[in-house]
């Protein structure tokens, strides 16, 4: 063998060697993944802010009428219900769970339309909370009502205080199941 062709495989081995060392770096996030998440088992920590209501309890709603005036007789129709109850003023605890339930529903986008905010107050509905509600034009209000056996629907085991005590977000599904 000559001179050249000896310099010639060792080129040709080192352009081979670059291209799978190339090949290999592209690859080799999609093997690290694949390797942390099915033989590592790395999970991602995940939060749950909710606690899901076991058994499903269906919600039997009474007549209720809202400030506009249009009266409900057995839920709110076909959508998911997000609802927050309080018992005494809208605090700013209050007002804060009521922009979240705004941002909540702007956040699912095209499907907005199938989830409604409602606001049940036990107490009357003051100058300064109604200025503050013109900014939720898709909020339900129900304000003066207390009726103790809708309430008790609402009661979980694990929280030992009143309904509407704190004011709390609950989720209804559509065939008026208390989920969440």
């Amino acid at each position: 063998m000559n001179e050249k062709a000896v310099t010639e495989e060792k080129s040709l081995f080192w352009h081979r060697m670059k291209l799978l060392g190339l090949i290999g770096i592209f690859l080799l996030p999609f093997i690290a993944g694949w390797l942390a998440l099915y033989v590592f088992e790395l999970k991602p920590e995940s939060g749950n802010y909710g606690s899901l209501v076991q058994p499903v309890k269906k919600v039997a709603w009474p007549a209720m009428k809202s400030l506009d005036g249009q009266v409900y007789q057995d839920g709110f129709g076909r959508k998911w219900s997000f609802i927050l109850i309080s018992r005494d003023r809208c605090s700013q605890v209050c007002r804060s769970n009521l922009f979240y339930m705004r941002q909540i529903r702007t956040l699912l986008g095209r499907d907005a339309q199938r989830l409604q905010n409602i606001y049940i107050s036990a107490t009357g509905i003051d100058d300064d909370l109604s200025g503050f509600l013109k900014e939720y034009p898709d909020l339900l209000v129900f304000d003066r009502f207390s009726n103790e056996s809708l309430l008790s629907q609402f009661r979980v085991d694990e929280i030992s205080e009143d309904i509407g005590s704190t004011p709390r977000l609950y989720l209804v599904d559509p065939d008026q199941n208390y989920m969440m």
